[in-house]
C-alpha cells in the first residue's frame, strides 16, 4: 500500500510538471513522463507480486464455502508469542464471498501459536470464527449457519479486521488513483509525440 501512494504522489507530480512545463522542453518531457509510466507499471508490478505467495516461507493455503445466505468477508488472522518478536498479530484480507460461493487465498504462518479463519457481514459482525492450532499448509472449510462463537474472540476479530477494512479502502484507492494516472500520462506522452490531444473531438 506504501509503495501505491507514494507511487500515486510521484505520478501526480510528473503529472504537474507536464501541464506547467514550457513546449520548448519537448525531448525532457518525453523522458520523464516515460519514466513516470514505466515507475507506475513497476509499482503496479511489485504490488501484485506482494500478493503472491511465491516468496513466503511458510504460506497456508485456505479453500473456504460460504454454505449460508449471506455475504460475508473472509480473513486470517495469524497470532504469534515468540522470545525474539514478542506478541502480535497479522490480518489478511481475502474476499467478500457470496453465499454457496468457494473462494482460495494464503497468508503467512511464519512463527505463528494460532490463526483464526473470521467470516463477518457487512454490519461488521463476526459470523464465523474458527480457531485453528494445527500445522498444516492447507485448510479446507465451509462456513454454516448457527455455530457457536466465542464472544470474546468475536470482539477482538471484530477490531482487528475493522482496521483491516480501512486499509483495504487506501489502498483500493491507491491502486485505482495509479491506474488512472498512469492512464493520464500515455495520453501525455502521445500529446508530446504528435502534438495532438488524443481523442479529441472534432466540433
Amino acid at each position: 500500500m506504501t509503495i501505491l501512494l507514494f507511487t500515486a504522489l510521484l505520478l501526480f507530480i510528473i503529472l504537474l510538471i507536464n501541464y506547467f512545463a514550457s513546449s520548448k522542453h519537448k525531448s525532457g518531457l518525453k523522458i520523464l513522463v516515460s519514466f513516470g509510466v514505466l515507475i507506475g507499471f513497476l509499482a503496479l508490478g511489485l504490488h501484485s507480486l506482494f500478493d503472491d505467495s511465491i516468496g513466503a516461507s511458510t504460506p497456508v493455503n485456505v479453500r473456504i464455502e460460504n454454505l449460508t445466505d449471506k455475504k460475508l468477508k473472509i480473513y486470517a488472522i495469524a497470532f504469534w508469542s515468540n522470545n525474539w518478536n514478542g506478541t502480535g498479530s497479522i490480518v489478511t484480507y481475502d474476499t467478500e464471498l457470496e453465499p454457496n460461493k468457494k473462494s482460495e487465498f494464503w497468508f503467512e504462518n511464519d512463527g505463528t501459536s494460532e490463526f483464526w479463519i473470521v467470516a463477518k457481514t457487512a454490519n461488521n459482525e463476526i459470523d464465523y470464527l474458527n480457531v485453528i492450532t494445527e500445522n498444516k499448509s492447507q485448510f479446507d472449510l465451509k462456513i454454516i449457519e448457527n455455530q457457536n462463537i466465542d464472544q470474546s474472540k468475536a470482539q477482538i476479530a471484530k477490531e482487528l479486521t475493522f482496521k483491516t477494512d480501512k486499509n483495504e479502502q487506501i489502498e483500493r484507492f491507491a491502486f485505482r488513483t495509479n491506474i488512472i494516472l498512469i492512464g493520464l500520462l500515455i495520453l501525455s506522452l502521445i500529446k508530446i509525440k504528435t502534438g495532438r490531444t488524443p481523442f479529441k473531438i472534432k466540433g
